[in-house]
């Protein structure tokens, strides 16, 4: 190696040196998040003895508050920083394990819609930081990477998780998280480097900047960047809560759920690989709309055969990867279509649209299945029907 490519390599990765911390911060996020949020609908139902609406109302209420949280979130994002406001999510997310130490349908709800708050609050600050640290021509891979994170330590956790509850509980499974919660804000705290905070939104306050949302929300590619990050939210919120319940009552077993749990993660993970270095190669457009028509597909074919196990573990596999693809490019079309001091209120705004996309799926997933096991994926398939116009329509509008 010549003394000019070992001094460009060395610059190369002083750049990149502010994701790889984040990488491993969201590794240890998602140990935490994927088997937290897969065995909640479990727990609801199981230890307090209600019905699928009640779920979904319970993870309706947390989602609600975390709505709340990303636009706050964002603000702060923008005003303070990424990384206090990614330890702030940390917190919540920590305090929502407490709901599987507690009895009370009360308390249980009360920690979830706390944890509802700090999932907001991570996904602003982790996001940001992302978009901030990542250099723009590995922005694509550095997005696969960081959404790893959340897919391969779901695939890390999971297994764990599904053995843990089988022989040992609930209780050793909230002490388990709660643990590996109280490591990862501490490894962020100490690891993470502190952003320069960019110019406009660091002479900006919390209320200055939750002012200037009107202004960033009516920009024609934001609400063409919030019609594609809600369409496909409605059908992930609905499996969310539908596809472990339903392969619970089918198999029987929870380690049925954590394997579907498992090989989904595995899926996502090599999926999000092969789009970001699609997207780094060939830019965004492509590998968009391909993921697009991959969930149509898979959100077809599951609703055809959705009293039947083998559905859920390759279709709805299938929808995963693909939901997740789509994470994977959203930091591509943020970072190409809105300004950086304007970046942290977009995503707050992207992030309460996830919030209400998760809703509206998990809610009107529970109520259809009521009538028939079909008829929620028959819903969530036309409105990502019309998805793949507006991408079509965004890339035509993008400088």
């Amino acid at each position: 190696m010549t003394l000019a490519a070992f001094k460009e390599r060395a610059v190369a990765l002083r750049q990149d040196w502010p994701v790889i911390p984040l990488l491993g911060v969201m590794l240890l996020s998602g140990i935490i998040i994927a088997p937290q949020r897969a065995f909640f609908p479990v727990y609801v139902e199981e230890a307090l003895g209600v019905s699928a609406a009640v779920v979904s109302t319970f993870v309706s209420l947390g989602l609600v508050w975390g709505m709340v949280a990303s636009l706050v979130g964002g603000a702060l994002s923008d005003a303070v920083g990424r990384k206090w406001t990614l330890a702030l999510g940390l917190v919540g997310l920590g305090l929502a394990n407490l709901a599987y130490l507690s009895a009370s349908p009360w308390l249980v709800l009360l920690f979830w819609v706390l944890g509802g708050l700090g999932l907001g609050f991570h996904a602003m600050g982790a996001m940001g930081y992302l978009i901030d640290a990542a250099r723009s021509e590995r922005l694509g891979l550095s997005s696969a990477l960081y959404h790893w994170g959340y897919t391969l330590g779901g695939a890390l956790s999971s297994p764990a998780a599904g053995v843990i509850l089988d022989s040992r509980g609930y209780h050793a499974f909230g002490l388990s998280l709660l643990a590996v919660s109280a490591a990862t804000l501490l490894a962020a705290m100490l690891f993470l480097p502190w952003l320069q905070r960019q110019s406009e939104g660091a002479a900006l306050s919390v209320g200055q900047t939750l002012l200037g949302y009107r202004r960033v929300v009516r920009r024609p590619l934001v609400m063409h960047l919030g019609l594609l990050r809600f369409l496909p939210t409605c059908y992930y919120g609905m499996i969310s809560v539908l596809n472990p319940l339903l392969i619970n009552r089918l198999a029987g077993t929870k380690t049925a759920v954590a394997l579907y749990v498992t090989l989904s993660s595995i899926l996502a993970t090599l999926a999000q690989a092969a789009v970001g270095w699609a997207a780094d190669r060939w830019g965004s457009r492509r590998p968009t709309l391909a993921a697009y028509s991959a969930l149509v597909a898979a959100i077809v074919g599951q609703g055809l055969f959705a009293r039947r196990l083998w559905s859920y573990y390759t279709f709805g596999l299938l929808g995963i990867a693909a939901a997740w693809s789509l994470s994977t490019l959203m930091p591509l079309l943020v970072a190409a279509a809105t300004p950086t001091e304007e970046r942290g209120r977009a995503l707050g705004a992207l992030e309460m649209l996830w919030s209400l996309a998760m809703i509206g799926g998990s809610m009107i997933g529970g109520a259809l299945l009521e009538i028939a096991m079909g008829l929620p994926f028959a819903v969530v398939a036309g409105l990502n029907l019309a998805a793949i116009a507006v991408a079509v329509s965004f890339f035509r509008r993008l400088p």
